[in-house]
């Protein structure tokens, strides 16, 4: 199942993808995380917490400053993700794209999970 969706925030790109590409600020932005810690070259492991259970596991996430993209997923897994921060007026517009395996992921889950990445970056930043 594929989503995509897009979220303005009230900060300069510059800054956005600032935050959102610090590997040890994700648990700050993505509530369902509560562990990141970078490996070697691509390779961070996660401790992360769905429906009431604790999950850890391994993925690769992936930051290219120039193109403001940053990239996710799960080695031999369908999972993936993307962000692109685009300036938009005073502020950012990030532009999500998700891949799951997982057909009972909701929209709305989705969108919450993006609206409450926005309120937390705004925080920071």
């Amino acid at each position: 199942m594929e989503h995509t969706h897009t979220e303005f925030v009230a900060a300069s790109p510059d800054r956005v993808f600032e935050a959102l590409a610090n590997v040890d600020n994700l648990p700050r932005y993505v509530p369902q995380l509560t562990g990141a810690e970078r490996r070697d070259g691509d390779r961070i492991s996660i401790q992360a917490r769905y429906d009431g259970h604790s999950q850890e596991g391994e993925a690769w996430f992936k930051a290219d400053a120039e193109a403001q993209r940053i990239e996710w997923g799960a080695p031999g897994s369908e999972y993936r993700g993307s962000i692109e921060i685009k300036p938009e007026g005073e502020g950012s517009v990030l532009s999500l794209h998700l891949a799951t395996v997982h057909a009972d992921i909701a929209e709305s889950d989705v969108i919450g999970t993006l609206d409450a990445v926005r309120r937390l970056v705004e925080a920071d930043v």
